[in-house]
């Protein structure tokens, strides 16, 4: 009975539960909307490259003025080589031959070695054609004749006379010359002296130029005087004779011409020479030879032998010249 009245009573509940339900709106409880909330991103920090703080430069001091002194001029040391000639330096470094010569105390360009040191002045003066020359005597009036040139194993010879037309007599007298190439270059020079002491008016004199070893083929040349002096005449001696003459010609192309030299003068006459020169029948110089005389001293009045033998260049010989002379054993004073 009991168990009854319980159902009952747990029925009678729902269905008063149902009924109030039906009369009324129900409430439901609302769910919890779960909201996932956003990361808020960590603003991210822009690296920044620090700016350097400006340092304050330095201004460079001016420099006090200083006096720059004048470079005095290197000059240059040139070692003379076989073939070296004042005229070739004087060209090949632009300047005078004065210049050369005055650096170098050179007086007589027949004394310069090779392998010796030459100094050439690099200043403003030495320049070829700097300021006005220092006016110079008029060099004599003497003249080269045409040049023979004659090969002879590794050795060029160049035969010629030198001639004085007219003015005071001159000694020392040396030439040059310079072989050239098609484009007017000097491929080679060589100087010599006249083979005699003295030059006088209306005298001529051999030389022969010696090239060794032999330079080649060259196009041209050019002779030309390098020295020449007014001559001490009265050192000079020239009162001689040549007398039984004999001029011979061997079948070895040897000609030799010999005979007597005779003092003619009132003076003792020593270190007697004779310049002979040979010429073809164009009158060019085929030979040229100096000799002495043996003994080379005469006295007044005495005569001495001589001979010179020469090998000429070129046949036939057409004439020769004989030129005699000496010095005084006691000169006069002037």
């Amino acid at each position: 009975m009991k168990y009854l009245s319980r159902t009952f009573i747990a029925c009678f509940i729902v269905l008063l539960l149902l009924l109030l339900g039906g009369c009324g709106q129900v409430i439901t409880k609302p769910t919890a909307t779960v909201v996932i909330p956003t990361a808020t991103p960590t603003p991210t920090q822009e690296r920044l490259t620090p700016t350097p703080i400006p340092t304050a430069t330095p201004v460079a001091a001016t420099p006090e003025p200083t006096s720059t002194p004048t470079p005095e001029p290197t000059p240059i040391i040139h070692t003379l080589q076989s073939g070296d000639t004042l005229i070739g330096l004087a060209r090949k470094y632009g300047v005078t031959v004065q210049a050369i010569q005055e650096a170098n105390g050179i007086t007589d360009p027949r004394g310069l070695l090779v392998g010796q040191q030459i100094i050439i002045p690099t200043d403003p003066e030495a320049r070829l054609g700097a300021g006005t020359p220092t006016p110079e005597p008029t060099p004599p009036p003497i003249s080269i004749s045409p040049l023979t040139f004659w090969e002879q194993a590794d050795t060029l010879w160049v035969l010629g006379q030198a001639s004085l037309k007219d003015g005071d007599p001159v000694e020392d007298v040396a030439l040059q010359i310079d072989l050239l190439d098609a484009y007017g270059q000097i491929i080679a020079s060589a100087q010599a002296s006249i083979q005699a002491y003295m030059l006088g008016p209306g005298d001529v004199a051999g030389f022969a130029v010696r090239f060794s070893p032999q330079p080649g083929s060259f196009s041209s040349y050019y002779s030309q005087i390098i020295s020449a002096r007014p001559a001490h005449v009265p050192f000079y001696y020239r009162e001689f004779d040549i007398r039984n003459l004999l001029v011979q010609e061997t079948d070895d192309a040897i000609y030799t011409l010999s005979g007597e030299v005779v003092n003619s003068g009132a003076d003792f006459a020593r270190a007697i020479y004779l310049s002979v020169i040979l010429y073809d029948v164009k009158d060019r110089v085929v030979g040229v030879r100096r000799v002495s005389t043996d003994p080379p001293d005469l006295p007044p009045g005495e005569s001495v032998f001589f001979s010179a033998s020469l090998i000429p260049v070129r046949f036939p010989v057409a004439r020769y010249s004989i030129l005699v002379e000496g010095q005084r054993d006691d000169p006069p004073h002037e």
